[in-house]
């Protein structure tokens, strides 16, 4: 594993048991059927931040599938108090775009391998440098081919498998610009500075593994799990703010997971770096799309 940086360290941890987490696509295929579009829930009093919900419930209905429109905005990126890649904080502007309500389901990227357009998810976890016995210890928390994992997010995909299943559907995946101000509603920094601790923010994962999608109330636009449960690939390079554009290979994945213990990273202005062909179970993904589809 790449340990030239704690923020490359902290994604690649990749899933542990509960005891040691105490220790411590070129072919036009069919496309699926159109996804609904949802009605945005109220917002919180403060942007991004919801309420914690027990970790019995689920919502009803089921969101999965539904997506929501989040119109063209300028919108602050980044914060002031958080690490350096996420410095200086800046203005972005945002087209309209629709946003996948819940991260990929294990169920949802099925549908797209029995179609023959997505490559199965791995069963077990994949990076540069793993060790055998790394690879047999996370093999139980890669959710395919789990009965009870179904409605699980989609883990131990690599960028392309997120990316094709995401264009079978008729989507995208999230700029990096998108996905925080989906997250935020525009103020990240507001969000994460201006008094609020709950855990929906700043609170690292509260299960061994990942879990079910929606599992805890949605934020400031009705998206669920925008902070833990599992990382998020986006569709940017890692680029530093002051240098965008770059040619890093590498992508920017958002939002945190189940794995980090220490909940300062579990922050929506949070972001990593992820070699693209990585397959981690602790790295999932959503998608988003520029245009409903007519009719």
């Amino acid at each position: 594993m790449n340990t030239h940086s704690q923020k490359v360290r902290r994604h690649l941890i990749a899933s542990l048991p509960a005891s040691l987490l105490l220790l411590a696509g070129c072919v036009a295929l069919p496309s699926p059927v159109a996804h609904p579009i949802a009605t945005i829930p109220g917002t919180s009093a403060i942007p991004g931040v919801a309420d914690e919900m027990p970790p019995s419930v689920v919502a009803k209905p089921s969101p999965v599938g539904s997506m929501v429109r989040i119109h063209e905005a300028s919108a602050l990126m980044g914060s002031d108090t958080g690490e350096a890649d996420e410095r200086p904080v800046h203005e972005v502007h945002v087209a309209a775009f629709d946003m996948d309500l819940t991260e990929v389901s294990v169920a949802q990227y099925e549908g797209c391998v029995l179609a023959g357009a997505c490559v199965a998810a791995g069963s077990t976890a994949s990076w540069l440098g793993i060790t055998t016995v790394d690879s047999e210890l996370y093999a139980d928390e890669c959710n395919r081919d789990r009965a009870d994992r179904q409605d699980y997010a989609a883990n131990c995909v690599d960028w392309s498998m997120a990316d094709a299943y995401c264009r079978w559907a008729g989507k995208r995946l999230p700029t990096e610009e998108e996905w925080e101000y989906a997250a935020c509603g525009g103020d990240c920094n507001l969000a994460l500075n201006g008094g609020s601790e709950r855990s929906i923010v700043r609170g690292a994962a509260r299960w061994p593994g990942s879990g079910r999608v929606a599992r805890g109330r949605p934020g400031v636009f009705g998206l669920y799990d925008m902070a833990g449960n599992v990382w998020e690939w986006t569709a940017s390079r890692y680029c530093s703010y002051d240098h965008p554009g770059c040619d890093d290979a590498r992508r920017v994945v958002r939002g945190g997971s189940w794995s980090l213990i220490d909940d300062q990273f579990v922050r929506l202005t949070d972001r990593a770096p992820s070699d693209p062909v990585a397959r981690n179970t602790n790295l999932g993904f959503r998608c988003a799309r520029d245009d409903a589809p007519a009719g």
